[in-house]
């Protein structure tokens, strides 16, 4: 895909791998979020453009002559996002008027939001390393291991991993049962740095389970006030499967994706989920109120105590 930015336009340098049109569904009534940093401990308020961003984090810098170094960031800006804003809107408001389009926009925006975050990526980088270090020549590895010599991974590495991931989470998201879940009035969802993620009541987080599993969830807040939930189609309520049993790859389908709306959960119900949204994000929670983040870290304050005592 050719594309030239505008013309007096400069480059984006900071390039979001949690966009801020999405992170604008969690402001205040000030536009602005309410953010905790995990590794300081501290609290602070900033601008959805000013978070979750890293500097040329999807340059590449060795794109062939007369192709743009920073495609990526303009495409996912000037397409995908504002697209996915639009049926994001609908799925909230008004799920049954969803598109063919719209569905395919969104099932693009999910997968690629899972797999574009830090915390992937380095999850990735780190596989490869093993890999290497398992199947690469012994007695260089045996020096490596001994610490004279490096082994590092280039940022093409990174875009390597996107290319291969891409298309193993869609056939999964189209086979399984949406959920649009509201908050009731006084509760608000958080979102995170790894907005989309996966839960299974079988393996605690920060762990996270596969998406082949029988119990695996998929959780995705779409603003303070809905969150989307996936299921496996068929497996809900069932008492004769295992959370870990491993389910068939889904066959390509065509069928439509069964959408639910209506539901509401209690605060108690939120706090709870925004506590597993916190323990599988990598570094910060952000919220529309100060509230909100406090009673998550409360909870996981509690769990934690709990733990040491066991």
């Amino acid at each position: 895909m050719a594309m030239s930015k505008k013309k007096g336009t400069t480059p984006p340098k900071k390039h979001h791998f949690v966009p801020v049109t999405y992170l604008k569904r969690f402001t205040d009534h000030n536009g602005q979020l309410h953010c905790f940093d995990r590794q300081s401990g501290i609290f602070t308020k900033t601008l959805p453009k000013a978070i979750m961003a890293v500097n040329k984090f999807y340059r590449q810098d060795w794109a062939p002559a007369g192709t743009d170094p920073n495609i990526l960031e303009i495409t996912l800006g000037q397409w995908l996002e504002p697209g996915a804003k639009n049926s994001l809107d609908r799925l909230i408001q008004s799920p049954t008027l969803l598109t063919e389009e719209d569905t395919c926009i969104l099932v693009l925006y999910l997968e690629f939001q899972r797999i574009r975050v830090p915390r992937q990526v380095e999850m990735a980088k780190e596989l490869i390393k093993d890999m290497i270090m398992r199947l690469g020549p012994q007695d260089i590895m045996s020096e490596v291991r001994e610490g004279k010599f490096s082994l590092n991974m280039n940022n093409s590495v990174r875009f390597e991993y996107v290319k291969m991931a891409m298309g193993e989470f869609y056939p999964w998201f189209e086979t399984m049962e949406w959920e649009v879940i509201e908050a009731e009035n006084d509760a608000a969802f958080i979102t995170s740095d790894s907005p989309l993620s996966l839960y299974n009541p079988e393996i605690p987080p920060p762990a996270e389970a596969g998406i082949g599993l029988a119990g695996t969830m998929v959780f995705f807040p779409l603003s303070s006030r809905y969150v989307l939930l996936m299921r496996h189609s068929g497996v809900r309520d069932r008492a004769d499967f295992s959370n870990l049993l491993p389910l068939p790859d889904p066959l390509n389908s065509d069928t439509m994706i069964s959408i639910t709306h209506g539901a509401i959960w209690s605060a108690d119900v939120v706090n709870n989920f925004n506590w597993k949204m916190l323990r599988l994000s990598e570094r910060f929670i952000v919220a529309e109120r100060l509230e909100t983040l406090q009673a998550c870290i409360e909870i996981d304050d509690l769990k934690g105590r709990i733990v040491e005592r066991a």
